[in-house]
């Protein structure tokens, strides 16, 4: 590199160095105001959230059989995927596992791709609903 060429980076990064000394922020308050409605749609979207059965959402079916063997499938499972919630259902005569909340079709189906690697029976479903008692 040229002398004249560091010279000129040298007073560049020094003037710089100056100039952003004396730089000041600027001071205020910040005043923040929303809108009523946003309130209700709060509410209102908690009221929903309670409302949703996760018992109702997608689920996936990987095992059907004895409870030995449902078992025995859950902790396989639960061994090479933690983050998915998991459980045996008994439907007479056969005891299932059942896995995932899945809100959406295409969340299940990437979940189904990769669970099929080692579970080649699994399917999607949606379980039937619970009847409410009076």
């Amino acid at each position: 590199m040229r002398f004249l060429a560091k010279k000129t980076c040298f007073c560049l990064l020094f003037l710089t160095f100056f100039y952003t000394k004396n730089t000041f922020g600027q001071e205020g308050k910040i005043s923040i105001s929303k809108d009523p409605k946003i309130d209700k749609l709060l509410t209102f979207q908690k009221e929903i959230n309670k409302e949703t059965d996760n018992d109702n959402r997608l689920k996936i079916q990987i095992f059907n059989g004895n409870l030995r063997n449902a078992e025995k499938v859950k902790l396989k499972f639960e061994a090479k995927y933690k983050d998915i919630p998991t459980n045996i259902k008994f439907e007479t005569p056969n005891y299932k596992v059942w896995i995932g909340n899945f809100r959406t079709s295409l969340e299940a189906e990437r979940y189904l791709i990769e669970v099929k690697e080692t579970f080649p029976n699994a399917f999607i479903f949606t379980p039937p609903k619970k009847k409410k008692k009076k």
